[in-house]
């Protein structure tokens, strides 16, 4: 018998077998799961073959690391080191982005400048950063402004040259359109070469925050009572392996925090962009 109803029709197979999607927050879960088994694998690896397979003296174990970073934490050892180390981080990477920023939009807009300074500039920045430590030590002593010029010179050069290129990188077509509609010299810089260079410019100040840290570190371990490069040297100066290790732990802590922070603020001064492509994005 004939029927009037229509054939069906196979789904097609893209259709039947679609794989679901796991959301982001899942995915996010997960990561930090997995994330948190390999650290827990890893030491558990470590304070096992620590006195079995390998001198503990050279690796110590993580009980013994943790025992000492107790003790710090409670007789104010971290504290004090850590504050220290952190402030003069903090002052470091300050006036270097400052100068490498102030010195970047100058050579960059006025090109002849740029064109005389140039020389200088690359000799300076291919010195390396160890043989200024003498003068800086002769300058300004064991204090903290010899920490805080110490890093400040590695993260100048970081910042001087992203701000550079990225307000080279600038269109002229932009910026002449932008003149012609009557604007000045500030104003194109507040509207135009500005934001333009600064995915540039977040660029070099999230790569310098790393050598601002590790710029304060090395000098407190080349000269200083202080800080927590000064526990790092005195520990190993002491074949104190587990000592070495609570310093390391420290100074891992503190790189997290302050990329974490420099992270979210650059997400939020770069938000503009973000939600342009995201709209750019929907329209497709």
């Amino acid at each position: 018998m004939k029927t009037n109803e229509p054939p069906v029709k196979d789904e097609p197979e893209h259709l039947a077998k679609a794989p679901v999607r796991k959301s982001r927050n899942r995915i996010r879960v997960e990561n930090l799961a997995w994330q948190i088994a390999i650290g827990i694998i890893f030491l558990s690896i470590w304070e096992y073959a620590s006195e079995r397979w390998i001198s503990a003296l050279l690796v110590s174990k993580p009980s013994r690391i943790a025992q000492t970073m107790w003790e710090w934490s409670i007789d104010g050892t971290y504290v004090k080191n850590i504050w220290v180390t952190l402030k003069a981080t903090i002052m470091g990477f300050g006036g270097g982005a400052i100068g490498g920023m102030i010195l970047g939009y100058i050579t960059a807009t006025f090109r002849r400048v740029g064109e005389v300074l140039e020389p200088y500039v690359t000799a300076l920045y291919t010195l390396p950063r160890l043989a200024l430590a003498p003068l800086f030590l002769m300058w300004f002593g064991l204090g903290m402004e010899f920490r805080v010029m110490f890093a400040a010179t590695i993260v100048f050069f970081l910042v001087y040259y992203n701000t550079y290129f990225g307000v080279r990188e600038v269109s002229n077509e932009l910026l002449a359109a932008v003149r012609i509609m009557g604007a000045n010299r500030a104003q194109l810089a507040v509207r135009v070469v500005i934001p333009s260079a600064l995915v540039w410019v977040t660029a070099g100040l999230k790569i310098s925050v790393p050598y601002a840290l590790v710029g304060v570190v090395v000098a407190e371990m080349l000269a200083s009572d202080e800080g927590v490069g000064f526990l790092l040297a005195k520990s190993a100066s002491q074949f104190s392996t587990y000592g070495s290790f609570a310093a390391i732990a420290a100074l891992l802590v503190m790189a997290l925090l302050t990329d974490w922070l420099l992270e979210t603020i650059t997400r939020r001064a770069l938000r503009w962009k973000t939600a342009g492509s995201a709209s750019q994005e929907q329209q497709h």
